[in-house]
């Protein structure tokens, strides 16, 4: 019996409520590692290395790195970096 991937649709990012997107450099992966720690459930999304999922942010209404996703709500966090950077044809 063959292992199917699962579908996007599947992904744990579809029903995270709290993401935080951000590139992956240093500014970034020190402001992921305090959420992390303040923030249980924090879903952290780095762009540089799944730039893939740029889309998904972008459709959630990120326009700036790093931002904190809430729900419906997008609150940038020391923004230093545009969305398109990652490569999101938003």
């Amino acid at each position: 019996m063959t292992q199917q991937s699962p579908s996007p649709a599947a992904h744990p990012l579809d029903r995270a409520s709290t993401i935080l997107y951000h590139d992956g450099c240093r500014l970034c992966l020190d402001i992921a590692r305090t959420l992390a720690a303040a923030m249980p459930g924090l879903y952290v999304v780095d762009l540089g290395m799944h730039p893939d999922l740029a889309c998904q942010a972008a459709a959630r209404g990120v326009i700036e790195l790093p931002s904190l996703v809430i729900g419906s709500k997008v609150l940038p966090v020391a923004p230093h970096s545009d969305l398109a950077h990652v490569g999101a044809g938003a």
